[in-house]
């Protein structure tokens, strides 16, 4: 008791002396100012609620309040990359035919899994194998909501834990297949050709290009104006012309999203979590705002990428009201054929709503920008390997 009491003193002393805040979402750390109210890139007059400065420390953790961390691809460029999930028990079944297809479409990596509740024998199963490094997750590291795995909350934690370690991350879902080998080289140089450039480039390029992609009859998928439909889009190989447009243009985001839903951004997105992530509604169009999942997304830990994305998606998932301002329930048979596109929300998506809120607000509210358009690589499929007796590796099989 006396020992706890004496650590509630000493952290409340260390913020008093360390940390300080003002009314206008200005925090001191350090000696140093840092902004915590989101401002809209697109107008400098819309600001989000503030959040709280007592969260700073995350952030410093993580390596997000110091420029030396971050990687400079203009003149570095990004190799390879480093798989990450997380599971809790009840989505092992799932998570065996993942480190399947990843075992055989990455024969010399090794996966990190981080664990958000398993069991011991799942536990020493998972350590048993060589190509997966097995991190328990610290729950007791963040704010109570978090250990409701529902809230979402977990997911950026994880992700700028191992991009804390790591220049590149890919989180997969424990539903991702992989179905190609040698894609990563393809996809990192749509972020490897801002060699030489500097950091308003993809900024203006992306102004430049969306006339030209449409003079030019560029077009990744087509939407299907019915409920529960996936859009049409290219599954076997990848439009080549495309592909080399998108990389001499070099204007795609460096936090890239792969595989699209069958609804919009902002049907996603619950009031509440827009009071603290604003975004301008007018701006949204269906062509554009086909919100794309978070069970694959690649991350870069560029200066764009923390300060842009990153920052407000922990702060966000930090604090309740915004990542799940309300419970989690299933979407199924909320979306009809006129809500799909809706301006309001009809079920909220958190993680999903978050970072695809972030992304269409920083890249010209045109999600070409922010995804690979490029398909054929890994898909999510609902399989399941029920025991471990069935999960043998000698006996692989294509995820096709």
């Amino acid at each position: 008791m006396i020992k706890n009491i004496v650590i509630v003193l000493i952290t409340t002393l260390y913020y008093i002396k360390y940390v300080k805040c003002d009314n206008n979402g200005t925090c001191w750390y350090n000696g140093k100012q840092y902004n915590f109210q989101y401002n809209l890139p697109s107008n400098k007059k819309i600001y989000g609620t503030p959040f709280s400065c007592n969260l700073i420390k995350y952030l410093n953790s993580f390596g997000y309040l110091d420029e030396k961390n971050f990687v400079d691809v203009s003149k570095t460029p990004i190799k390879g990359v480093k798989v990450v999930t997380a599971i809790t028990q009840d989505h092992l079944s799932e998570l065996r035919p993942l480190l399947k297809s990843f075992n055989k479409h990455f024969p010399s990596e090794v996966m990190i899994v981080y664990d958000l509740g398993l069991r011991k024998r799942a536990i020493r199963k998972l350590r048993q194998l060589k190509f997966v490094e097995y991190r328990k997750f610290d729950f007791s590291r963040y704010p109570q909501h978090v250990s409701t795995v529902k809230t979402y909350g977990f997911k950026f934690l994880v992700v700028s834990e191992v991009l804390r370690d790591y220049p590149s991350v890919m989180w997969a879902d424990a539903c991702v297949r992989f179905v190609k080998s040698n894609f990563i080289e393809r996809i990192n140089k749509l972020v490897n050709c801002y060699k030489g450039k500097n950091e308003t480039h993809k900024y203006n390029e992306q102004l430049i290009i969306e006339k030209t992609k449409k003079r030019m009859n560029f077009s990744s998928y087509t939407i299907k104006r019915c409920p529960n439909c996936i859009p049409k889009y290219q599954r076997v190989e990848y439009d080549k012309k495309l592909y080399k447009f998108n990389v001499e243009h070099c204007y795609k985001s460096n936090v890239l999203m792969h595989i699209p839903t069958f609804h919009g951004i902002l049907s996603s997105a619950h009031e509440k979590t827009l009071t603290y992530i604003p975004t301008d509604k007018s701006k949204y169009t269906p062509e554009k705002e086909l919100q794309h999942g978070t069970g694959l997304v690649l991350f870069v830990r560029t200066k764009d990428t923390v300060e842009n994305i990153m920052k407000w998606a922990v702060l966000c998932s930090l604090t309740e009201e915004c990542i799940a301002p309300i419970p989690w329930f299933s979407c199924k048979g909320y979306f009809n054929n006129t809500n799909t596109f809706s301006k309001t929300h009809v079920c909220h998506r958190f993680d999903q709503t978050l970072l695809t809120i972030l992304l269409h607000n920083s890249n010209n509210y045109n999600n070409q920008n922010y995804i690979t358009e490029m398909y054929d690589y890994a898909i999510f499929k609902g399989d399941k390997i029920k025991t471990w007796k069935e999960f043998n590796l000698k006996k692989m099989k294509a995820y096709l």
